[in-house]
């Protein structure tokens, strides 16, 4: 079994769809568009620190969306009859699954 979603564009675009990250850039969500952003450029195999410069922000910021992305992730593949359950990689994470 794979640890890792694998992301083909269908998963990426379903993700992006059923989380309502694009509905909230349609109405001009500023951090939508750097969550979309993230999104594509990781699946894309961007490391972190071009994601930083792109987006002009810090490593740091951009590690707090990734976490962000992951819960919100997460909470989109209950609903979802087509996103992959992720496997968590960390105690941490499992730990705050059960919160």
């Amino acid at each position: 079994m794979s640890k890792e979603v694998v992301w083909t564009k269908i998963i990426l675009e379903t993700f992006l769809e059923e989380s309502g990250i694009l509905d909230r850039i349609e109405l001009g969500d500023e951090k939508a568009r750097i969550l979309e952003g993230i999104m594509r450029t990781r699946c894309a195999g961007w490391k972190i620190s071009k994601q930083a410069i792109e987006f002009d922000c810090d490593e740091s910021t951009i590690n707090k969306y990734i976490v962000e992305l992951k819960k919100l992730y997460d909470e989109t593949q209950k609903h979802s009859l087509i996103l992959p359950k992720r496997i968590k990689k960390s105690k941490v994470e499992e730990i705050l699954d059960e919160v």
